[in-house]
This record gives structure tokens, C-alpha cells and sequence, in this order.
């Protein structure tokens, strides 16, 4: 898009001051900064001081008209769709501009889906379900169904929210609406009204990373809609049937059987929105609230023949993403299709894959469900990320693990998967009966409480100096008796193994994937930075001294000295394992600079210290680092 093509289009998003609409705001001003955005709705709670807002109510019809016509495309942002239907697409129709929305409704989407013909004769486009589900999840869908990845036609979509971003005002509605004793689903290859199968199998699912398998609760997705519709073309995607459930954290089965069985009417549906959404916003404080979204879209009950898409991510962020994207390839003439109204399924292939490459773009990129390969990689945290404009905004940038607000609430259960599955606990188990590994638990503890008075000085300096007093005293009290159980040789070569193998594990979701720097200007200098934002938070607690020198132009040298762990390892009778952080660390920076050209040679010494040489290649070299 060049910038006399984003200065002269003019885009109103409506429904900007919602949860969905800010971050679609946010997200195209970082992308086009000279792009005419405006914010809209009845009333201005936008926290963007820098995009002008403008009153809308759509239910008066003759001013939003009037306001509208000054625009080129609108953003539909707006909800609950299931009441509004589709009053704001005639309102665009009307004003003759084209527009996008986010609809999660199935009740909305035959509505929107009715205006084609008239969409086709004012020469407009209406493009509908561009959201999280439907949108990301009917390109997953439509990308197996292209390659016939069911013989009959039977595909299953399982979406996972976690509870750590509380949730928008009219998210609720969308969810109670699927809360009742008949749903409208697409079987067997036509629409169908069903007893709500809420614990047919399948109805459980096992996310990849979660502890255990998950009840998930069985929607009507818009989508059911299109694939039943004359206009999906069966031949070349063929879907006969399609299983849509999902489970948002913390809420049960139970409760939402209960709301279908009550069957509320409108002023209780009212009530219960208002309390979910206040419920919400109190969960997302809880510390094993999961800022997880995950996608996994299969064909029969096979998951492992399917994609999946995870990552620390909200599903608000999710579907501004696509909303993006499909604004994206607007801007750019990419959406083939015009003039009428379009759900994903309705695309060309060629159309889904702009769209697709538009989300990869944006960092949203989905993959083959491989576990093997996941583990195989530590990587149990997935690759996305919410904003990737620039190396300052991208997760953690400048923290470490004690100044990082919030530590991943899986964290505890997979360092106990990892230390399970070690052969630190399997040489345990072989060479202790029950009674002597318990009194080897029950040594270590008091040992960690001993070494943890030792370093009673240190856990005085600070809050995050007692994390980390705590996190060293439990390393070398577990690690010194099993040198005293095993022998120092094997105690150190499976301790090492175990802690650079949990260590990578955990640096997956402190620091970001190698992927993600590749979507930045300079993606080797990126890296560079971002790592020296990581040794400037660590200096700045006490943990190490660092020094930079520029050699030349693409060359740069790292001294790292006095490291607070090394010290403590060895006060504490450990001297062995002064270097396995610096050589945890090693290995994070080598991983995230992995796709780049950015050359690092790494030197260690003793006691932590470090001797770092880097070139970043003046090919790539776009601004200098002093």
C-alpha cells in the first residue's frame, strides 16, 4: 500500500471502543500511520488519544447514513450481533460503502448471507465472519478440506480461550446463545436442528501442553450456515460435516447446561451477560488465570491429520488480526471476490491464500499438528504474538525472569513434567525403593530451607532478589544430594541435561520464536537488541555486570562478568554449576537468531563470565547500535 493510497482511503471502525475494535484500531495505525482511521460508537471510551472519534447510533438509520457515505470501508466491530443481525450491513449498503465484520452468530450470518443480491446490485462488498471463529478457523478448515484430508467429509474444530483477558461487554451474548437444548448444526450435509449433544463423544479434548483433557462444549458456528448454502462449492472443498466446541477457562459444563435447561429470556439473558462479563474481570487476576488461545481444527477423530494453532495470545487479539488481514488485502486489491457478500467459504483458494499470507504478515501462522515435533523442540507455548511492529513491543522485551509480571500458570506443571520425565527422577527411581526416595524428598527440603538462610543477605536486597534466592537455594540443595546419592560425574551430566532442557523450555515463553524476528526491518539486529535488553534488566537488578564495545560498523563484542549466580552456586557448594545459566542462556539467544544472518561467537569462561562476538552483516544493516 503505498502512502498516497492509505492517505486518501478512509476507514471508520465501528464498535472501536470494545475490546475487539481497539485492538483493530491499534493494530492498522501501527501497520499505516498515515492511514484515515476513526473510531466509532455511541459513546467515546477509546483509550487511542490519536484516532478522532465520532459518535454512531445505528438505530437511528437516516444519520448513520449520512456519516457513513464519508467513508470508504467500515469495520463492523459491533455486538451482540445476534439482536443487531444485519441492521449495520444495510446501514453500509445504503451509504454504498463496503465493509467487513467480526460475526460469531449464526443467526446474524443468515441474515448478512441474505443480502448477496443487493450487496451484487449497489456494487459493494460485504465481507462476513472475518473474526477468530469463524475466520482464522474456516481458513484451517478450508485449507484441509482443499486437500481432502477426510474421505467423508467430516471435519472437527476445537477452540480453547484462557481466562487472563477477562473478556469484552457483548462476548457473553454470543456464548449464551449456544447455551440451549437444540442446536443448529451442519450434518451429514445439510443444516440440521439437534438435541445439543453436550457430552457425545467426542466431547473431550486434549490441548497440547494442558495437564489433562478438557470438556468442550458444542456451539452453532456461523460457518454451519455457508456450508449448507447453494453457493459453497462442495466439489472442490468437500465438508459434510462439521463439529464445532470450544471451552473457555473456568467455566464449566454444567453451568451451561443448567442456562439451557432454565431457557432464559431476554432480561435474563441481560442479567447473566453483565454478570459473565463482571465475572471476567475479576478471573483474569486469578493466578492460574491461562493467557492461552488455542485452535485445532482435524478431520474424522484424528487430530494428528489436522492444524493447530497456540500461542500467548487473547482471542480478541486473534480475530483483530484477521480483521486486519482482510483489510489488509482490501487495501491491496487481494480479495478477488466483489461486489456481494462473502464468508471465508465463499473465497477462492487464491483469495484464502492472500488472506493467509496477510495473517503471516501479522505473525499468525498455524501449522501441522506435530507433538512429537513440539516436544522434540521444548516448544509447548506456541509462536504468536500480539504486537510485532517493532523489537521494543514484542513479549518480555527488557525482562528477565524476576521483573516479568506474571509467570505462565502451566509453568509449575511442566518444570514437574520435565523433572518426571528426566533421567535425574528415572536413576532416582531405579536406585531408591519408595521409603528412601520419600526420605530424599524430605532431606532436600530441609536442605533447601538451609541453603536459603544461607542466602539470607541476598533475599534482603528486593522482591526479585528473593525469587531468586529461592530458585538457586532449591537448585543446589536438590542437585547436592543427588551428588551425594549418585556421584558427582552422573549427577552432573543429568542435572545439566534436565536443567538446559527445562531451561529451553521455559526461555520459549519468556523470549519470543526465532519466526517472530524475521517479520521485523532487520531481524539479526532485532535479536541483538532484544538480548541486550534482556543483559541491561539483569544488570540493573545486580545480577551481572555487562560491557558493549561497537568494533566496527557490523561487529560488536559482549564482556559478561560478576554473575550472581555463579557466585552463589559455588558459596553454596556447587562450584560445578557456575555456568550452566550462561550456557542456558547460550543456547535461548542462539535459537531466536536461528532464521537471521546474525553471526554470534560465543566464548565461555568461569564463574559466568563470557566473552560474546557478534557481526550482524551490512547486507541487512539498516541503522547502527551504539
Amino acid at each position: 500500500m503505498t502512502t498516497s493510497q492509505t492517505t486518501t482511503t478512509k476507514i471508520i471502525v465501528i464498535g472501536g471502543t470494545g475490546e475487539t475494535g481497539q485492538r483493530i484500531l491499534n493494530h492498522l495505525k501501527q501497520t499505516y500511520p498515515t492511514l484515515s482511521l476513526t473510531c466509532a460508537s455511541r459513546q467515546n471510551t477509546s483509550n487511542l488519544s490519536d484516532i478522532p472519534f465520532v459518535n454512531i447510533d445505528i438505530s437511528n438509520a437516516q444519520q448513520s447514513i449520512a456519516l457513513l457515505k464519508d467513508y470508504d470501508l467500515a469495520i463492523l466491530a459491533i455486538g451482540p450481533m445476534e439482536r443487531l443481525l444485519a441492521t449495520p450491513h444495510q446501514l453500509c449498503l445504503e451509504a454504498c460503502i463496503d465493509c467487513i465484520d467480526i460475526n460469531d452468530s449464526a443467526t446474524a450470518s443468515k441474515a448478512i448471507l441474505g443480502l448477496h443480491e443487493t450487496a451484487q446490485q449497489k456494487q459493494c462488498s460485504i465481507y462476513t465472519g472475518m473474526g477468530l471463529a469463524p475466520g482464522i478457523t474456516t481458513l484451517m478448515l478450508m485449507q484441509l478440506a482443499e486437500k481432502k484430508r477426510s474421505s467423508k467429509g467430516v471435519y472437527r474444530s476445537r477452540l480453547y480461550m484462557g481466562a487472563a483477558y477477562g473478556g469484552g461487554k457483548t462476548s457473553p451474548y454470543s456464548m449464551l446463545a449456544n447455551f440451549s437444548k437444540k442446536l443448529t448444526v451442519f450434518q451429514e450435509g445439510k443444516l440440521q436442528t439437534i438435541t445439543t449433544p453436550w457430552k457425545k463423544a467426542p466431547y473431550q479434548f486434549h490441548f497440547f501442553g494442558q495437564e489433562k483433557p478438557l470438556a468442550m462444549l458444542p456451539y452453532g458456528t456461523p460457518e454451519v450456515i455457508s456450508l449448507s448454502s447453494e453457493r459453497f462449492d462442495q466439489a472442490t472443498t468437500p465438508i459434510r460435516t462439521l463439529d464445532s466446541r470450544f471451552h473457555i477457562q473456568f467455566f464449566p459444563m454444567g453451568m451451561a447446561k443448567a442456562i439451557a435447561a432454565f431457557n432464559p429470556g431476554e432480561k435474563t439473558i441481560n442479567f447473566l451477560a453483565n454478570k459473565f462479563y463482571n465475572s471476567g474481570q475479576s478471573i483474569k487476576n486469578k493466578p492460574k488465570a491461562d493467557p492461552d488461545t488455542y485452535i485445532n481444527i482435524f478431520p474424522d477423530n484424528a487430530p494428528e491429520q489436522g492444524l493447530m494453532l497456540q500461542g500467548s495470545i487473547s482471542s480478541y487479539d486473534l480475530t483483530a488480526l484477521m480483521t486486519c488481514a482482510v483489510t489488509d488485502c482490501w487495501l491491496n486489491n487481494n480479495l478477488v471476490e466483489k461486489h456481494g457478500v462473502y464468508s471465508i467459504e465463499f473465497l477462492s483458494s487464491a483469495t484464502r491464500n492472500n488472506l493467509t499470507q496477510a495473517l503471516k504478515a501479522r505473525g499468525i501462522i498455524w501449522q501441522e499438528y506435530n507433538t512429537s515435533r513440539l516436544q522434540a523442540e521444548n516448544n509447548y507455548f506456541g509462536s504468536l504474538e500480539s504486537n510485532i511492529y517493532k523489537v521494543q513491543t514484542l513479549r518480555h522485551y527488557g525482562k528477565n525472569w524476576y521483573t516479568v509480571p506474571k509467570q505462565h500458570p502451566r509453568m509449575a506443571y511442566l518444570q514437574k513434567h520435565f523433572l518426571f520425565q528426566s533421567e535425574v527422577w528415572q536413576t532416582l527411581r531405579k536406585q531408591l525403593n519408595t521409603l528412601q526416595l520419600t526420605k530424599f524428598i524430605i532431606k532436600m527440603l530441609k536442605r533447601w530451607q538451609k541453603h536459603g538462610k544461607q542466602l539470607a543477605h541476598y533475599a534482603e536486597k528486593s522482591s526479585e532478589w528473593k525469587k531468586l534466592t529461592k530458585d538457586l537455594s532449591m537448585f543446589t540443595s536438590g542437585y547436592s544430594l543427588l551428588r551425594e546419592t549418585i556421584g558427582q560425574q552422573l549427577a552432573y551430566s543429568h542435572y545439566r541435561k534436565m536443567f538446559l532442557e527445562t531451561g529451553d523450555m521455559e526461555m520459549q515463553w519468556l523470549w519470543p520464536q526465532p519466526t517472530v524476528f524475521m517479520l521485523l526491518e532487520n531481524p539479526a539486529q532485532a535479536v541483538y537488541q532484544y538480548w541486550l535488553a534482556f543483559l541491561e534488566s539483569y544488570q540493573q537488578l545486580g545480577l551481572l555486570n555487562f560491557s558493549q564495545t561497537k568494533l566496527a560498523v557490523d561487529s560488536y563484542h559482549v564482556h559478561i562478568n560478576q554473575c550472581i549466580y555463579a557466585e552463589v552456586f559455588t558459596k553454596l557448594g556447587c562450584p560445578e554449576l557456575a555456568n550452566l545459566v550462561r550456557e542456558m542462556e547460550h543456547y535461548a539467544f542462539t535459537r531466536i537468531a536461528s532464521k537471521t544472518n546474525l553471526v554470534i561467537n560465543w566464548q565461555q569462561k568461569d564463574n559466568g563470565e563470557t566473552e560474546v562476538s557478534l557481526t550482524i552483516p551490512p547486507a541487512i544493516l539498516t541503522q547502527t547500535l551504539g
